[in-house]
């Protein structure tokens, strides 16, 4: 920022209208009071040069003062620009990159799915066996639903089967067929126009080879193809991260600069180039002056992508339209001097500011003194005019320091908003995987075939072990998996130390009796968030959904998926917390996962308060609407905070259609 500024001082000067004001007032009020001086040396013989060398020291310590006031007012509204910038442009980019994260595991998985791989293997497929595969994917897409078309092709590019009743493709010449036939990685993500979906202008397909079994030299029956909504998903990101009305444009671009995504396509249309770079600079784009800020992604479990990057371009002329001179509600919470927000450097402006004020009374004090000794009546009216110009300049000083910390804590307060409700973000995202995981498990063929048997034989509930095991394996966020019978008996487990748990009925309050009395499919069940002997006596959340029989919309079983919550919550919370520019999280801040009553669910180091504690804070702040954030200063165990607060609204079906209830409250606390 420092090279931006530096480079750019007068056009930035030019673009904040309020400090080009306070700037020509300051120079205005300068050069008269050196037309005052002026007079009073060639019309005041009687008085002392002393008197009139302290007015022109005085000057001269007030415009030193005013350059650094004038940069510290640039500084602040530049940094404020950035960070908001900066913020959009980071979590546009690594949002989506989570969400593509969960897609590298769905296809690795679906493309072991014993349906998929019956169906290929069969010889002598029909109509009914594609209504039938065709069924079971449908199922998938109700669930993971941020997939528009799955496509399966045998080997030489013939589609076998997909969802898209639209689409009439039967054959692909698609490089990716190839590509995914003989990678050596578990997936292939493509990013482009493709046959496999010829009415799109880009497709974001992934692909993984079907093999007959799990072995590595297993035969290879075909390629799965999940195709995922790209602009469906990034509307989505871009509408949580600004309103339509924004000056700014979000966007995402490849590694080649050209934008692959955009919220305002009329500024900044698809497909065209943007410039690359690392820091924020300002650049002409079809005529017209932009602030630029570019964010590479931060990755996500090790997942980076293709190499993409968010981009916040803001005009020039719009960037700082909103920095006019209001005054902050809160302001006076923490005074200049001893809040943590304010830098020295302004602290210190603040102290001259008075101390020259001071000094200025005193000279114009000792002026009326000696103009009086000396008979001097004619320099009265310059003391009189010095004295006016001091008092603007220093009305103008007021102001300025004013703006100043306004623009100081409404940045401070804007940035633990937008963290509070990226981390509900982060978590709404995340539980939604959760919720589609169980339903789609649940219907595995094996498990609803062994089940509606009238007895489960030992070799029975080994193949469901294991492929509880298998699926645990891959799906990392659960520490671990249990099928259980029509009684809510448990018969399997994914994790070999809860063994001992095979036999024994589900706990009371996992969710599981509820599940057991539903037979729809897109039905789920979740525990409340408390102790469970499934997670060693910790706090945790179990996911349910029924297990149906093949023949009939009959319950025999269900499945629960234990989610790891304690490091999977604090890795969400983490991820969102403030950062300086080595990424590192500002020092003493913390933050919280909370139920409505004020229960803590999770916590970042440096918390007072730890899970199972109701947090103590005022309970209203509780009470936001789903989907509201909110931002303060308060008085929190002694220290005072910058707080971001943020209720969670639910992400596509998930906790919005009436599926599941079970609002959390988010809060980040910065010191100030």
């Amino acid at each position: 920022m420092n090279t931006l500024l530096s480079n750019n001082q007068q056009q930035l000067k030019s673009a904040i209208p309020l400090i080009k004001t306070y700037d020509e007032r300051l120079q205005a009020l300068n050069h008269w009071w050196g037309k005052i001086s002026l007079i009073g040396k060639i019309n005041s013989q009687n008085v002392s040069d002393s008197i009139l060398e302290e007015m022109h020291y005085t000057r001269e310590k007030f415009s030193k003062l005013q350059g650094r006031l004038i940069e510290n007012l640039l500084r602040a509204h530049l940094q404020k620009r950035i960070a908001d910038d900066h913020n959009k442009s980071q979590v546009a980019i690594d949002i989506l990159i989570r969400n593509l994260f969960e897609r590298t595991a769905d296809v690795g998985f679906l493309a072991t799915d014993d349906d998929i791989r019956a169906f290929l293997l069969k010889p002598n497929k029909d109509a009914n066996d594609v209504i039938t595969l065709q069924a079971r994917l449908q199922e998938y897409v109700k669930k993971y639903s941020v997939y528009d078309e799955i496509i399966i092709l045998d080997p030489q590019g013939n589609v076998q089967v997909n969802l898209d009743p639209n689409s009439k493709i039967t054959h692909s010449d698609d490089p990716l067929i190839a590509n995914t036939l003989n990678t050596s990685e578990d997936y292939v993500e493509t990013f482009r126009k493709s046959d496999l979906q010829p009415q799109l202008d880009h497709s974001l397909i992934y692909s993984c080879a079907i093999k007959s079994n799990n072995h590595q030299n297993a035969d290879t029956l075909g390629v799965l193809c999940l195709c995922f909504r790209f602009d469906d998903e990034m509307q989505g990101i871009f509408n949580n991260l600004q309103s339509e009305s924004a000056a700014s444009t979000i966007t995402i671009v490849d590694n080649k600069g050209t934008v692959i995504a955009t919220n305002h396509p009329d500024k900044i249309p698809l497909n065209d180039k943007l410039p690359k770079h690392e820091a924020p600079i300002i650049v002409k784009f079809n005529k017209h002056e932009y602030l630029s800020t570019q964010s590479h992604t931060k990755g996500y479990q090790g997942f980076m992508g293709l190499s993409w990057c968010g981009q916040v371009m803001t005009p020039l002329k719009e960037a700082f339209k909103h920095s006019k001179d209001t005054q902050n509600s809160q302001k006076d919470v923490f005074t200049l001097l001893e809040s943590e927000l304010f830098s020295d450097d302004l602290k210190e402006i603040y102290r001259s500011s008075s101390l020259i004020n001071d000094d200025l009374s005193l000279v114009v004090l000792n002026g009326i003194i000696a103009a009086a000794r000396n008979n001097a009546v004619e320099f009265m009216p310059v003391l009189s005019e010095i004295k006016k110009t001091g008092q603007g300049i220093t009305s103008i000083f007021s102001d300025s320091i004013d703006n100043l910390q306004d623009t100081v804590l409404s940045a401070r307060l804007s940035d633990v908003r937008f963290f509070a409700s990226l981390a509900i973000d982060i978590m709404d995202r995340n539980l939604y995987e959760r919720a589609n995981d169980c339903r789609w498990w649940a219907l595995t063929t094996v498990f609803r075939e062994h089940l509606q048997e009238h007895e489960l034989t030992d070799q029975a509930k080994q193949e469901i072990t294991d492929i509880l095991y298998y699926i645990n394996d891959l799906y990392t966020v659960y520490t671990n998996l249990y099928v259980y019978d029509k009684n809510g008996v448990i018969i399997a487990v994914s994790n070999k130390e809860q063994a001992n748990m095979i036999g024994k009925p589900t706990e009371q309050h996992s969710g599981a009796q509820e599940a057991l009395q539903n037979t729809n499919s897109q039905t789920y069940t979740v525990s409340s968030f408390t102790p469970s002997n499934q997670y060693q006596d910790d706090y945790t959340y179990i996911y349910n959904a029924s297990i149906t029989s093949m023949q009939q919309p009959t319950v025999i079983g269900g499945i629960g998926i234990v989610f790891d919550s304690t490091p999977e919550f604090k890795e969400m919370l983490n991820d969102t917390l403030p950062t300086d520019e080595q990424g590192v999280a500002l020092q003493g801040c913390f933050a919280f996962y909370c139920q409505r009553d004020g229960m803590i669910i999770s916590h970042t180091q440096n918390s007072p308060q730890k899970v199972g504690e109701i947090l103590d804070l005022d309970k209203s702040l509780l009470m936001l609407g789903n989907g509201q954030q909110d931002s303060l200063l308060l008085n929190y165990k002694g220290t005072n905070y910058a707080v971001g607060i943020s209720a969670s609204n639910g992400y596509r079906e998930y906790k919005t259609t009436g599926d599941y209830n079970n609002d959390i409250v988010a809060f980040v606390m910065l010191p100030s």
